[in-house]
């Protein structure tokens, strides 16, 4: 199930202004979420937590971005936290819909497929007694909606969604929430419209609330293949927040994805003139450079960001380090390149002796293995990520199956690859990497026809060198 990743931006300028509640750090978390800052979003649930430690949505929450930053095992005691508190709720009152779909929605997280689904029933079950009860309650129809949605009956979720608004027409989170049905369904045009609703309703100076439905926006032309639009709504962005620093470093990602490099690094020097010492935006320029061609001006920004990261750094400090390693190998300075990838494994390494459960740093150690033709140790190392993985079917898994098939390839083991590869394959059909390297392997293996079919679902995947 989707769910909107930039409708609910908050700012932390508007959240810093509101005293140190619980509801203020939780302002402050979903601000840094969307910004990217995964720690430091932890860090403040983490006091939101202390101030109110049966704050189901922060467990909840923070268990999301324990997920982003590949620590698998601690989210899923989070989440085993906050299914410990819904299951304390529903004790006390045991036809509580709304808990009840949140527990679903938990147990769904925790791979308990088959718990979650009775859940939902139950939940569903509740919500339909309560409008039997009173048709015009417009919170249980937006429950149901939800449900509805969920199980795929995204036509029934719209009308139930439909019932709620007739009873409160002007309100905004039922609207928005309906706009974001409408771009999960593919109604782009539908979706645009409503988020254009909402944005007539809002107040022309709530510029806080006009950025995260015009947030919504970008996500729905994202989601549309639609990244020009996407980047000229980001302006609407700038323009009520000029400080909005994910915005600017947003637009100059869409940017560069359609090519339009100068216009990108105008976006990221926009964003450095707001945040000069900002290192995903060194980084991201330093990428963008490299894409471009310009690898003597992509390493002065890979420099400047490792020179603003601690060496304490994570996952941030080596990736730089294995940028700047590929950009040397472009221009031939491969010595150098060597060393630079030598500097990217040991600042992982430094980090997971400190936090050995980060599977995202594993990983990136494994892929710079592979690059520098550590074939052996990049197997350990993808090895590793595939039993640090809390649960089979993780995505984890499957980008560690791939990468050990691409360095038993390199090897020359095709049949060990083949192997692996299919084991990502089956935990996700949809990368189309998996195919190709399958492709390739079945190819060295003679094997013409069944190669010629690999291949051929790689390109229709997008498939890309």
């Amino acid at each position: 199930m989707a769910f909107s990743l930039l409708a609910l931006i908050a700012l932390c300028a508007s959240a810093m202004g509101q005293g140190d509640s619980a509801d203020s750090w939780m302002n402050k978390a979903r601000a840094f979420s969307q910004n990217g800052s995964n720690e430091d979003a932890i860090a403040a649930y983490e006091s939101v937590l202390k101030i109110d430690p049966e704050n189901v949505t922060a467990w909840r929450h923070m268990a999301l971005e324990l997920i982003v930053l590949g620590k698998e095992n601690e989210s899923a005691q989070a989440y085993e936290e906050a299914l410990s508190l819904l299951d304390e709720v529903l004790q006390k009152n045991p036809k509580d819909a709304k808990n009840w779909y949140l527990k679903s929605l938990t147990l769904d997280s925790l791979g308990r497929l088959e718990e979650s689904l009775q859940a939902q029933g139950t939940a569903l079950e509740f919500y339909n007694q309560s409008l039997e009860q009173d048709a015009k309650n417009a919170s249980s129809w937006r429950g149901k909606a939800e449900i509805l949605y969920r199980m795929g009956k995204s036509e029934e979720g719209l009308q139930a969604m439909d019932r709620a608004i007739e009873i409160n027409p002007e309100d905004i989170d039922l609207l928005s929430r309906k706009g974001e049905f409408l771009e999960f369904m593919g109604k782009y045009n539908e979706s645009l419209e409503v988020f254009d609703q909402v944005l007539e309703l809002m107040p022309a100076n709530d510029s806080a609330a006009r950025v995260e439905i015009w947030m919504a926006k970008v996500q729905t032309l994202d989601f549309a293949d639609r990244r020009s639009e996407a980047a000229k709504a980001l302006e609407k962005v700038t323009e009520q927040d000029p400080k909005n620093v994910a915005a600017w470093r947003m637009k100059a990602g869409y940017l560069g994805e359609l090519g339009r490099y100068n216009e990108s690094l105008a976006a990221y020097e926009q964003t450095l003139q707001v945040d000069p010492d900002d290192v995903q935006t060194w980084s991201d320029k330093a990428s963008l450079l490299a894409r471009a061609g310009r690898y003597n001006e992509s390493l002065q920004a890979y420099d400047r960001a490792i020179e603003l990261l601690p060496s304490e750094s994570g996952i941030e400090l080596a990736m730089a380090w294995e940028g700047k390693a590929d950009a040397l190998n472009k221009t031939g300075r491969n010595d150098e390149a060597r060393k630079a990838f030598v500097k990217a494994v040991d600042a992982s390494e430094r980090v997971l002796v400190k936090d050995p459960g980060d599977i995202r740093l594993v990983l990136l150690k494994a892929r710079v293995q592979f690059k520098s033709n550590e074939y052996d140790e990049s197997i350990k190392s993808y090895d590793r990520a595939i039993e640090m993985s809390s649960s089979p079917d993780s995505s984890y898994a499957a980008s560690a199956w791939i990468g050990k098939g691409d360095a038993l390839r390199a090897q020359g083991k095709n049949s060990e690859a083949m192997q692996a590869y299919d084991k990502a394959i089956d935990l996700n059909p949809m990368y189309s990497n998996a195919w190709q390297g399958r492709g390739e392997a079945q190819r060295a293996l003679g094997m013409v026809q069944d190669a010629y079919e690999s291949l051929f679902v790689a390109e229709k995947l997008g498939y890309e060198k």
